[in-house]
């Protein structure tokens, strides 16, 4: 859509057919944005880890990659607590870096 040119709209015809260009933009955009949203909530723990542990990111990833089997094995200990559900996954990874990144920052 170029929203820099903007049509003169003088009839109904032109009105529906902008609207439904409109309502076809809006679904695809909505479909996007639940894809990114699903991506996030099945690989969190990686895009959380890489980005937010204050290491270099060849570290990063080791560092997460022990982080996840931590929780794999807390997952073990608390099935019904953590175990396949997204957001006390994102809490305790998220509890996780804050500990780390405040370890190395008294270092």
């Amino acid at each position: 859509m170029n929203h820099k040119a903007k049509a003169k709209i003088d009839n109904l015809e032109k009105l529906k057919i902008e609207r439904n260009k409109l309502e076809l933009y809006c679904t695809f955009q909505e479909k996007l944005i639940g894809l990114k949203i699903d991506y996030f909530k099945e690989n969190y723990n990686t895009l959380l880890g890489r980005a937010l542990l204050p290491y270099d990111p060849s570290q990063n990833i080791r560092v997460n990659d022990l982080l996840d089997s931590a929780n794999g094995l807390i997952a073990g200990l608390l099935p019904g607590l953590f175990k396949g559900k997204f957001l006390p996954g994102v809490v305790l990874k998220l509890i996780q870096i804050l500990v780390i990144n405040t370890l190395a920052k008294k270092r």
